[in-house]
């Protein structure tokens, strides 16, 4: 469904989420490193995508907790992320 409106039975968020196009080169290189990597945009991102700064700073946030400096190794904190989501009942 890229660059179209999904109809409201399918949609990701109640609030209007962005066209690719319409984003900030920075935000649709983020898409572009997602679909390299993992073959699809989260919806996550397409829903933060409404504020794109927000987005951006939210996944510096992200990669600095699984990525930046620390004692753990990045298996052992995907690990923890994994336990808290689940604990959490979220999914995603």
């Amino acid at each position: 469904m890229a660059g179209r409106r999904r109809t409201k039975a399918g949609r990701i968020s109640w609030l209007p989420v962005p066209e690719e196009g319409d984003l900030p080169e920075d935000v649709r290189d983020l898409y572009d490193r997602a679909r390299e990597k993992i073959g699809f945009v989260p919806n996550v991102f397409r829903a933060f995508a409404l504020r794109p700064e927000h987005l951006l700073r939210w996944r510096a946030y992200y990669d600095e907790l699984l990525r930046g400096e620390s004692g753990l190794t990045p298996a052992q904190r995907e690990m923890i992320a994994v336990v808290v989501s689940a604990q959490n009942r979220c999914y995603y």
